[in-house]
């Protein structure tokens, strides 16, 4: 059954149909994936964005001549579209920070346009992968709701992929995906099972590549970019790990969301006392950039974050936090070397330090310990947060503690 939000006439929706009665800002939920494919094929004559959710993950779709123009995937659209520009041979040395928040835009439609102009062949095969890969890890969930926002004003120069090719082209590697015996969807998680262990053998410096992105912290679909093979033959092979008990495939997290599907979405943050300690984050994940500046302000904080460790030990002296949460694996600038790097500075030699990692391993807890920095283990599954919520409150109560904490 599919329940609406609006005057649609009934709960039988016919595809053919959607164009007369889904109006801007209409919610539908519960969909079919022949439901939303339907809809999005109908909704493209028109230009505009849908937005779609599934419990895993959100998405925006650009919509426009019959095809798809944009997909974006929330929390995901940076580390995206840079990986996929960096495997082409084009570098950033900023990205940009999207203010734009406009429900029927995608946020990265300023950007992508600027680049296109400037590279415009690497930039349709970009948009090309991630349009294939969003449309493939869309398929491979159900149970879809969906909103349509028209932007008609919309003038873009960007390719448009029709969504009949994008279909056939995926078709197929659905099918493949649902033969795997471990693996589900490109957006899982990889765990190396002996991670710990390898590292304890080899050290940090001589750790091979493929550990490295099976540390928990990887989805299938960047491991894929990381060795510049197509997505289901890097599936296929991990698949055939798992058998092997080598590596075990994390079951998706369901998503956390601050706004309603439809709505706007800026998000005011909370009312935070400017008298409350500061704590800055850095780690290249903006989901967990997101989970950590969303859980801290919650609680009191005041929250600065960064996702590029080479930019870090500046914003943290313009910042002046009273802790630092670092990751450990980022790119150009591990941990490790950004923890040296700050402390090299003054002002920054006794700030409170804390690495995070997924690597729970006897050699981060001692090199953390031997540099005067503090360890805490990420979260490996959904069962864990419960505890990392535990141990992140009672390190901070201990080391940047709230006005209203009474410390024992």
């Amino acid at each position: 059954m599919i329940a609406m939000t609006g005057s649609l006439p009934n709960s039988d929706l016919v595809p053919h149909n959607v164009s007369h009665n889904l109006a801007d800002g209409q919610v539908v939920r519960n969909a079919t994936l022949h439901i939303l494919l339907a809809s999005m094929r109908v909704m493209s004559r028109s230009t505009g964005v849908i937005q779609v959710e599934t419990k895993h993950h959100r998405w925006k779709l650009l919509l426009k001549g019959g095809g798809l123009v944009l997909a974006e995937e929330e929390g995901q659209v940076i580390p995206t579209l840079v990986r996929k520009y960096n495997n082409k041979g084009i570098n950033f040395s900023r990205i940009p920070e999207w203010e734009q928040r406009q429900s029927n835009r995608p946020y990265c439609y300023p950007f992508v346009s600027n680049v296109f102009k400037k590279h415009p062949d690497i930039t349709q095969e970009v948009l090309k992968e991630i349009a294939l890969e969003n449309l493939l890890a869309l398929q491979l969930e159900d149970n879809f709701s969906f909103v349509w926002k028209p932007a008609e004003d919309l003038q873009t120069n960007l390719p448009i992929w029709q969504l009949s090719m994008l279909e056939n082209a995926t078709a197929n590697e659905v099918r493949q995906w649902q033969k795997f015996e471990y693996v589900k969807h490109p957006y899982q998680l990889v765990q190396l099972i002996d991670a710990a262990n390898l590292l304890a053998r080899v050290g940090n410096d001589n750790f091979p590549l493929f550990a490295k992105v099976t540390t928990g912290q990887d989805r299938i679909s960047a491991i894929a970019d990381t060795f510049k093979q197509p997505i289901y033959r890097t599936a296929l092979l991990l698949d055939k790990l798992a058998q092997k008990n080598i590596v075990e495939m994390m079951p998706l997290q369901e998503r956390i969301s601050d706004n309603e599907l439809g709505a706007s979405n800026l998000v005011t943050p909370p009312l935070v006392t400017k008298d409350e300690p500061k704590v800055f984050v850095v780690d290249d994940s903006p989901v967990l950039l997101q989970q950590m500046q969303r859980l801290l302000t919650s609680w009191g904080y005041q929250v600065g974050f960064i996702d590029n460790a080479e930019l870090a030990t500046e914003k943290i002296l313009e910042y002046k936090p009273s802790i630092v949460f670092i990751d450990i694996n980022m790119p150009n600038l591990n941990g490790f070397d950004l923890m040296k790097q700050i402390r090299r500075q003054r002002e920054l030699a006794s700030l409170a330090l804390v690495l995070v990692t997924a690597e729970n391993s006897m050699t981060n807890n001692f090199r953390a310990r031997w540099a005067n920095c503090r360890f805490l283990a990420k979260p490996r599954s959904s069962s864990d947060t419960a505890k990392f919520r535990d141990e992140l409150r009672n390190l901070l109560r201990e080391l940047a503690p709230l006005s209203t904490d009474t410390l024992v």
